[in-house]
């Protein structure tokens, strides 16, 4: 990957039924803690679209999703942009997002995926099109 801690959201990831799945467990302190908020610690918005991202690239990196013909270049995968996003819920240290991301478009250069997060059951974020630009491993 190459997002890396502490700027990596996946603690775990799987790759079933042409999605990818994944958990984080926020932390207790966590570098963005006491600024967002102080003494009232919220996960922030931007960083679960952030992790859903990382699950795209992960799956991406893996070169699971079909039609691919070889592992992406975790050099080469870069954020495009995202369409009808929303962020529902409020999470904070101590539970666990549940992420799930399944490709819609995989045609080298772009990638688009829906992606959607859970906490507690119920939905925290989604994104309807997140649209990544990537190349392949050089062989």
């Amino acid at each position: 990957m190459p997002q890396q801690p502490p700027f990596l959201f996946i603690d775990e990831a799987e790759y079933c039924g042409g999605e990818m799945t994944g958990k984080y467990a926020i932390k207790e302190k966590e570098v963005f803690g006491d600024g967002h908020f102080k003494g009232n610690p919220v996960f922030p918005g931007t960083l679960m679209f952030e992790a859903l991202g990382q699950l795209c690239v992960l799956g991406l990196v893996k070169g699971v999703f079909a039609g691919m013909e070889r592992p992406a270049d975790p050099t080469k995968i870069f954020f495009t942009s995202s369409e009808a996003s929303r962020c529902m819920r409020i999470c904070r240290p101590g539970e666990v997002l549940e992420m799930r991301a399944k490709p819609t478009r995989l045609r080298r250069p772009i990638a688009s995926f829906e992606a959607s997060m859970k906490c507690c059951g119920a939905c925290t974020s989604f994104i309807e099109k997140l649209t990544l630009t990537f190349d392949y491993i050089a062989q």
